[in-house]
């Protein structure tokens, strides 16, 4: 029988949004592994994450029930890359930035409001992963792809 986890990989500063998936994961009786390094804004929100080598990451991706990044703003978002690539769900923030990069492969949450994460928690233990199977690294390189290309059209006067 698996044992159920969420799992958060990264750093824990403000616009993370932690404290939101700390509420909502207590509200939902969930389990959650953190994943980043202790300092300050960890130990702030009382939490104590793991340090992990490349390998245990890999196998608590495989391994969890979803990723859950439910940061307020964002650069990239490479953990949900990493997840999606490992075949682990992924929960992130409805911001522009993950719909560009995820597409259809993740379940939107607003980051404002911890009482929907919490249900979308609760809803995702033991739930098959199926979402994970409309993402694929060809597929991505083809939207960046398509993103750069507009941008340089714009950025020329096209």
């Amino acid at each position: 029988m698996k044992d159920n986890y969420f799992l958060y990989v990264g750093n824990a500063y403000p616009h993370k949004n932690v404290q939101l998936l700390i509420r909502a994961a207590r509200e939902a009786h969930a389990r959650v592994i953190y994943v980043g390094k202790n300092d300050y804004f960890y130990q702030k929100l009382g939490v104590v994450p793991r340090t992990v080598s490349d390998a245990e990451l890999t196998r608590l991706y495989k391994n969890a029930d979803a990723l859950v990044f439910p940061s307020l703003m964002e650069g990239f978002g490479l953990p949900a890359i990493e997840a999606l690539r490992q075949g682990c769900p992924v929960i992130v923030s409805d911001i522009p930035v993950f719909h560009e990069l995820l597409g259809e492969s993740a379940i939107y949450v607003n980051p404002h409001d911890s009482h929907e994460l919490a249900r979308i928690l609760a809803s995702e233990i033991d739930k098959p992963k199926k979402l994970v199977k409309t993402y694929s690294w060809s597929k991505m390189a083809r939207e960046t792809l398509s993103i750069y290309e507009a941008c340089n059209r714009v950025r020329s006067g096209e």
